[in-house]
């Protein structure tokens, strides 16, 4: 098994340097711990991460429609 370096920030500290929050996930392959106040609210993965983690569930995402009806692209 391997271990995995997690951080823990505010939505609001994420939101400043959201940048490096996600250069972290993409090219360290780090998780953020997302807290609204001290609860936890969400995590920023890496998209490997996120398919294994799918996949594993057998669990399949599906585009979310934007108000216009269109489907978001990612």
């Amino acid at each position: 098994m391997s271990t995995r370096t997690e951080h823990r920030a505010t939505i609001a500290e994420a939101r400043n340097v959201f940048g490096e929050v996600v250069g972290r996930s993409r090219y360290g392959g780090d998780v953020t711990l997302l807290l609204n106040r001290t609860v936890e609210a969400a995590v920023v993965v890496p998209v490997d991460f996120y398919r294994r983690a799918l996949e594993a569930l057998g669990e399949t995402a599906v585009p979310a429609k934007t108000d216009a009806g269109e489907q978001q692209t990612t």
